[in-house]
C-alpha cells in the first residue's frame, strides 16, 4: 500500500527544490554557465550512476517480468500513436503537430518521478523506473528526432539514430547496472562513493530545473497548454492503467507505471524545440504548466489504483 503522508511530503519537497532553483536565478546567486555545467554533470554522470547502482545487490523478484516489459512496449507504442493523432486533429500547422505530440508523449521521468519512487519503493522502484527509462530512450528519441528531422527536411539514418540512442549516458548506466546485477560483481570500497554521487542526482536536477523555468504564461496559447496538460497528466496515465489491468499487473507495477506515464512534460521538449528552431517559448509553457499541475494529478491518479 502507498503511504499517502509520505507521498504528500515527497511531492512538497520536490516543489520546494524547484522553487529554490527559481530563487537562485531570480536573485542571480548562480550564473547561467555554472548551471549549464551542473546540468551536464547530472545527466552525463550522476543519473547514470543512480540507475547503475540501483541494480547493485537488489532482489526485485518477479516485478521485472517478461509480461511487464511487453506491457511497457505496448503502452509506449499506443501513446506515440495516440498523442500524434490528438495533436494532428486540432492543428493544421505541422510544426505545432510535432511540438504538441512531443510535449504530450515525453515525460520528465527522471527528475520528477525517480525521487517519488525512491521514497515509496526504495531501490526496487528505481530499478523498475530505470527499465522504463531505458525503453523510453529508444521510443521517444527515435520518435522525436524523426519527426523534427522530417519537419525541417533533415535525413538522419535509422542506424545512426539507433547508435546515438545506445550511446547516451543513461543507457550506458542501464546496461552497466544490468551487468552488475547478472554477474554479482563486488564493488567493495567503490560502492559507498558511487551510491552517494547517484543519490544527489535528483536533488540537483530539481534545482537546475527550477533555475531554468520561466513562470510566465502567454494566454493566447492557453488552449494548447490545457490540451497538452490534460493529455499528458490524465489521459496517458489512465490509458496506461487500463492496459495494465488487462495485463494483470501487480500493485507496485501499476504504481510505478502510473507515476512515470503521468509525469509532467520533459524539459527535453523545450530543448528539441529550440534546437530545431520551433516555438520554444510554447514548449516552455508546456513544461511549466504540467509540472505545477502534477502536484494535484499524481495524488488523484494513485487513489484510483
Amino acid at each position: 500500500m502507498v503511504n499517502y503522508t509520505q507521498l504528500y511530503l515527497t511531492i512538497i519537497n520536490l516543489f520546494c527544490l524547484i522553487f529554490i532553483g527559481f530563487l537562485l536565478r531570480k536573485f542571480k546567486i548562480v550564473d547561467e554557465t555554472t548551471m549549464t555545467g551542473l546540468n551536464k554533470l547530472i545527466f552525463n554522470v550522476l543519473f547514470p550512476l543512480k540507475i547503475m547502482m540501483s541494480f547493485y545487490k537488489v532482489d526485485f523478484g518477479q516485478n521485472l517480468s517478461v509480461k511487464y516489459f511487453v506491457y511497457l512496449n505496448v503502452v509506449f507504442v499506443f501513446h506515440i500513436f495516440l498523442t500524434y493523432f490528438l495533436a494532428k486533429i486540432t492543428n493544421k500547422d505541422k510544426s505545432y503537430v510535432v511540438l504538441e505530440a512531443n510535449a504530450m508523449s515525453r515525460g520528465n521521468f527522471i527528475i520528477m518521478s525517480f525521487p517519488i519512487l525512491s521514497v515509496l519503493f526504495g531501490d526496487e522502484g528505481i530499478v523498475m523506473a530505470g527499465a522504463i527509462t531505458g525503453i523510453s530512450q529508444f521510443f521517444y528519441n527515435f520518435y522525436t528526432v524523426s519527426m523534427y528531422e522530417g519537419l525541417v527536411g533533415g535525413n538522419n539514418s535509422k542506424k545512426k539514430l539507433f547508435i546515438n540512442v545506445v550511446k547516451t549516458p543513461l543507457m550506458i548506466g542501464l546496461f552497466v547496472g544490468i551487468f552488475l546485477y547478472v554477474t554479482k560483481v563486488n564493488l567493495f570500497f567503490l560502492e559507498t562513493p558511487l551510491r552517494s554521487l547517484g543519490d544527489i542526482a535528483g536533488t540537483l536536477a530539481l534545482v537546475t530545473m527550477g533555475y531554468g523555468l520561466s513562470f510566465r504564461i502567454d494566454f493566447r496559447e492557453i488552449k494548447s497548454i490545457m490540451k497538452v496538460s490534460i493529455v499528458k497528466l490524465l489521459v496517458l496515465p489512465l490509458t496506461g492503467l487500463f492496459i495494465g489491468k488487462i495485463f494483470g499487473l501487480s500493485e507496485i507495477q501499476k504504481v510505478v507505471a502510473l507515476i512515470l506515464f503521468g509525469a509532467p512534460t520533459a524539459v527535453n521538449t523545450y530543448v528539441f524545440a529550440k534546437r530545431y528552431k520551433q516555438d520554444d517559448s510554447l514548449a516552455g509553457y508546456y513544461v511549466v504548466s504540467t509540472t505545477i499541475l502534477y502536484l494535484f494529478t499524481l495524488i488523484l491518479l494513485i487513489k484510483l489504483i
